[in-house]
């Protein structure tokens, strides 16, 4: 498989927009993110995202550092919400998952927000915000 063009890569993830239309995360292994890192994150979707509102594929599943609180506070937020209409996150394991799922209760996030183990899953729930 080629590299998608383009790639914008930041200190914690690479992201790039899918051929279709959804924005595509993959988190960096052993990355840890602050609220500046999230908000890095974000100023890459609004240049991939080229002015549209998008659903994204969060591929966490070489995730083994932190998301701190305040990052976790603005990927649940108005910001984050004005650029990405729903989020998939893809976790290795259905424990992965259960603890997404555990955590994203206590956040709250403005726009819609899975886990899923299976690629697949997610991308058919997210071509369902596509706009």
């Amino acid at each position: 498989m080629t590299d998608p063009e383009p790639v914008i890569e930041t200190r914690t993830n690479r992201n790039w927009l899918r051929s279709y239309g959804i924005l595509q995360s993959e988190t960096l292994p052993g990355a840890s993110q602050s609220l500046a890192d999230a908000r890095e994150n974000v100023a890459a979707y609004v240049l991939l995202a080229k002015g549209r509102r998008r659903p994204l594929l969060m591929d966490m599943r070489s995730v083994s550092g932190a998301l701190d609180r305040e990052a976790r506070q603005y990927y649940a937020g108005a910001q984050y919400a004005a650029v990405v209409s729903a989020t998939a996150l893809l976790v290795r394991s259905p424990v992965g998952r259960l603890i997404g799922s555990f955590v994203l209760r206590l956040t709250r996030p403005l726009s819609p927000i899975r886990s899923f183990t299976s690629e697949s899953e997610a991308l058919a729930w997210l071509k369902g915000f596509l706009e």
